[in-house]
């Protein structure tokens, strides 16, 4: 049985390929993907943003990207979502937007 975070964080990164990113995103997409899905309050941004890495479908991999905003980037894991990764595989290009 799949926890209804589990199926949110899938729906949140269904929206981010949907969107063109195979493999690394930024954090302003993500939030963009997160207000999407969940809405837009702050807290659930944040808990959702939590969340993602947490279960493993996100894993930042920069924080020293602009130290003036404080922004990240996140490395994508499409293991994660099985369905996902077929969409993916499938596609000819590889990612179709880059930060």
């Amino acid at each position: 049985m799949v926890s209804r975070a589990w199926k949110v964080c899938s729906q949140i990164m269904q929206y981010l390929v949907n969107e063109g990113y195979t493999n690394q995103v930024h954090e302003s997409e993500v939030e963009k993907a997160i207000t999407y899905v969940r809405g837009p309050d702050q807290r659930t941004i944040i808990n959702w943003k939590r969340a993602l890495v947490s279960l493993g479908f996100l894993e930042r991999i920069s924080s020293k990207v602009a130290m003036v905003r404080q922004r990240s980037i996140f490395q994508m894991n499409l293991l994660s979502t099985p369905d996902l990764l077929v969409d993916v595989v499938k596609r000819d290009d590889k990612q179709q937007k880059l930060m």
